[in-house]
């Protein structure tokens, strides 16, 4: 350990309860996630409370450190990593802390999965459900702003916050909501809060018309700071702001979020179509029907399928460019059998856009459907080659309107740079996951990258779309932020420099003077093979 690491080692275990840790190598299981990006951190923290994460806050601003706050790890776009402190929550501050009738309060590190199967107990839930809903934290849910397949039905954590614990960049602790902008009372209690909540009023209502005038035209965004409903009459909703913020603005130390009732019934069908446009066109007919779910896999994906399982197998027809799979929920379970019939025909028999499908009200059988999608993506990770599903434009949107055209535009550019590209979408609403089979090891490869994203970047925005409609900007994608939102970059540069003037809270993402290119600090590439045992009992 070097003599900085050693010293800022000492010095944070004497100020903190929690684990203090600045060793090579248990700083390198901090220097990576899901993304494609290495960075190995300065130190790492593993706060208890509120009080150690102010204690860190308050050191990093007098040293100039920068701090990075993280969950689970299961960033795609880098969010997390970073040179400086990174503070997990994962380990230690994951408590559920009240559950009430319609609301829960919690700490950052509670996993997402683990918050539901409790709140099963009370027949609630808390609706968004990213696909890493099994190991991600709710921190890093309302730090992305996550949503997930059922965005149709729940929309993304932001419709949920109610109220959040913060630290803010110089220490302070501040519970956050929806904020009277002149309330004397607010004043008297928390100056600097309402100090926070003017400051920023004045800059959403003098921005205003060019906050609207930038706005994509796709149904979801998570392309920097949303700012255009956070504001309403005479009161700012802060909780609403932060939300989707990447840890860049204050950090997350307790949250209070709506839950919802559990639907009683839930039913199922898989649509499969001759061609990708059929499938495109198919889902804006669904979008009729309000589903909770309208998801699709392309051929690759559902060639993956059969082959990891027979009885996937036997249930995807041979001839299949792509399918569908489609939820309706609801309190009568003959109404939602009816409405997924109903579905089913006008897709197949009056549209001829399907040429089968699959219909299910039973549980077991819904699961098996289920895991079509939540099994598959994660199978692409094991495929054996130098080449690798790389998730670095995973996450575009468009005007669910535009997705016939756009596919075609889509498939032009992967054609042009002679790519690969599963794809699985929540279609419905116009969010695309791809993840060009590319080698991160081959420096052509590192080069098309660039080319790759910047053509396709540009065509999401000539259909009025978002580089991010769930997942975060990150390392992979601030770089095309300025390109995406124009002047209102410089909207978003008075935001942070609000709440962070030091530019200690996640620097480099969202908000960066000059950021990261996409292939810089690429991790290095798994080896495919592995040594036989006996040359590593050899050696």
């Amino acid at each position: 350990m070097d003599p900085d690491r050693e010293r800022i080692q000492a010095d944070l275990r004497g100020l903190v309860t929690g684990e203090v840790r600045c060793d090579d190598v248990f700083l390198q299981l901090y220097a990576t996630d899901a993304s494609i990006y290495e960075i190995r951190p300065l130190g790492v923290v593993r706060p208890r409370g509120v009080a150690d994460v102010v204690a860190c806050v308050q050191y990093a601003a007098e040293k100039g450190i920068p701090i990075h706050p993280r969950g689970s790890g299961t960033g795609l776009a880098g969010d997390s990593l970073g040179p400086g402190l990174v503070l997990d929550f994962s380990h230690s501050m994951r408590r559920v802390l009240s559950v009430d009738r319609d609301t829960v309060r919690i700490q950052p590190g509670v996993i997402l999965a683990n918050l539901n199967r409790q709140l099963a107990r009370h027949g609630r839930l808390f609706g968004p459900d990213p696909a890493t809903r099994s190991v991600t934290t709710m921190g890093s849910v309302l730090a992305v702003d996550a949503s997930g397949t059922h965005w149709p039905h729940y929309g993304s954590a932001r419709d949920h916050v109610e109220s959040l614990q913060i630290v803010l960049a110089d220490g302070q602790v501040m519970e956050v909501g929806q904020h009277a902008i002149a309330d004397a009372e607010g004043e008297r209690t928390n100056p600097q809060r309402q100090q926070l909540v003017r400051r920023l009023a004045e800059l959403l209502t003098r921005e205003q018309k060019l906050i609207a005038q930038h706005q994509p035209k796709s149904l979801v965004n998570r392309c920097g700071y949303q700012l255009a409903d956070v504001l309403a009459e005479d009161r700012l909703n802060l909780a609403r702001l932060l939300v989707g913020s990447e840890g860049t603005l204050a950090i997350i130390t307790e949250a209070t979020v709506r839950t919802t009732p559990r639907p009683k019934h839930r039913g199922l069908t898989l649509l499969f179509f001759d061609r990708l446009e059929s499938a495109a066109r198919g889902a804006l007919e669904i979008a009729d029907y309000h589903v909770a779910t309208c998801d699709l896999m392309d051929r690759r994906l559902l060639t993956i399928a059969r082959e990891m399982d027979l009885r996937y197998e036997l249930l995807i027809p041979a001839e299949a460019e792509a399918m569908l799979l489609v939820e309706q929920s609801g309190d009568d379970a003959y109404e939602v059998g009816q409405r997924l019939r109903e579905l089913v025909g006008r897709l197949t028999r009056e549209r001829h856009l399907a040429f089968d499908a699959r219909v299910t009200m039973e549980k077991e059988e819904r699961d098996f459907y289920w895991r079509l999608s939540r099994r598959v993506a994660t199978t692409l990770y094991r495929l054996k080659g130098t080449t690798q599903a790389l998730p670095f434009i995973e996450d575009i949107a468009v005007p669910p309107e535009t997705l016939p055209d756009f596919l075609v535009r889509m498939q032009n550019v992967l054609k042009k740079h002679a790519v690969t590209a599963p794809m699985f979408a929540h279609i419905g609403h116009g969010q695309l996951h791809l993840r060009p089979f590319l080698d991160l090891g081959n420096p052509d490869h590192q080069r098309l990258m660039q080319e790759l994203a910047t053509d396709l970047y540009e065509e999401v925005l000539s259909v009025g779309g978002t580089i991010s409609g769930e997942h975060s900007l990150g390392l992979s994608r601030t770089w095309f932020l300025r390109r995406q939102v124009g002047p209102l970059y410089e909207v978003f540069r008075e935001v942070k420099r609000i709440f962070d003037p030091q530019n200690i809270l996640n620097p480099g993402k969202v908000i960066a003077e000059f950021p990261q290119p996409l292939t810089k600090n690429l991790r290095p590439p798994i080896p495919t093979q592995m040594p036989a045992a006996d040359a590593i009992a050899d050696h």
